[in-house]
């Protein structure tokens, strides 16, 4: 059976923190360190077939600390119905930096199942559904809801369900769930948790009210750079004969190349304070902004 490797995750960084906007559906998680373990249904086999992040795992020594086992003692009948489901989560079993209460150990912490036929993760309120009839541990939920701000978002930094030490948070997207641009998922991590560069200084953290102001810049953006406005620079390229009256895939090189700097010449004439307001972000929240109206437009992708 294919291994199925789990997305990389990457820490939040101030471009990555675009991808989260005001409303956004996001759910915050514990971030717990275990080995990343999974499990998938065999058709041929009727059993469940275990795995560590790289590779397929067996009886002869290879059980990641007992993961093999533990998935064995499922009853494989019960997920017979998801052969396509290949099961994430954290196992516990093995030593880690971060020492849990005894109880949380020998443990597998569910936290996503990816569909290989509709090759994309479930929205987390399906992996919970999963992992409830189940039987199985759902990982630690901090939060479901809308995004407010990262200062909203750092406020569930520090407490564990698993121990005395919590290692940081994972924040998922569900709204741009499975998107193939600015990453859907990223992590926070403890600052005594951060790893060490080659350099051996410490990667730099991105700054909250840093973050935070760009998330607000990034709202007054999306107030002037409207889909109203983006049709109407994408009709004049048309009467124009920059573009085709019947656009599509394939003028898409020529509106990145022409509509980002004329919407933002248009805002500066039309909106010059909430221009002045924006600031330093306004170029690149202009562009990012009109293109995904623009791709919305003429490709018909979710805005």
């Amino acid at each position: 059976m294919e291994h199925k490797k789990f997305m990389n995750i990457q820490r939040l960084k101030e471009g990555f923190a675009d991808g989260f906007r005001p409303g956004d559906e996001i759910v915050v998680q514990e971030k717990f360190d275990g080995s990343c373990a999974s499990c998938r249904y065999d058709v041929e086999t009727g059993k469940l077939v275990a795995f560590s992040r790289r590779q397929t795992l067996d009886p002869l020594g290879n059980t990641l600390s007992g993961f093999y086992n533990y998935i064995q003692s499922l009853n494989a009948d019960e997920f017979k119905d998801y052969p396509d489901y290949v099961v994430f989560g954290e196992w516990s079993g093995a030593r880690n930096a971060i020492i849990y209460y005894p109880e949380n150990t020998k443990k597998w912490y569910v936290f996503d199942i990816y569909d290989i036929s509709k090759q994309g993760y479930l929205p987390q309120s399906e992996v919970k559904r999963f992992a409830e009839e189940h039987g199985l541990d759902y990982i630690n939920t901090y939060y479901i809801g809308p995004f407010i701000s990262w200062e909203h978002v750092m406020s569930f930094m520090g407490a564990s369900a698993y121990g005395d030490t919590q290692e940081g948070i994972v924040v998922k997207n569900q709204t741009r769930l499975n998107s193939d641009s600015l990453p859907f998922v990223i992590k926070i991590v403890g600052e005594k948790f951060h790893e060490i560069a080659k350099t051996n200084r410490a990667r730099k953290v991105a700054d909250p009210q840093k973050l935070q102001e760009r998330a607000v810049a990034q709202e007054l953006t999306e107030s002037i750079v409207t889909r109203r406005r983006v049709e109407k620079e994408l009709y004049k390229m048309r009467d124009e004969g920059i573009i085709p009256a019947d656009w599509c895939e394939q003028d898409m090189k020529t509106v990145a190349r022409e509509l980002p700097s004329r919407i933002y010449h248009d805002c500066v004439k039309e909106e010059p304070e909430t221009v002045t307001e924006i600031g330093q972000y306004f170029g690149k929240f202009c562009s990012l902004t009109a293109m995904r109206y623009a791709r919305n437009i003429i490709l018909g992708d979710p805005a």
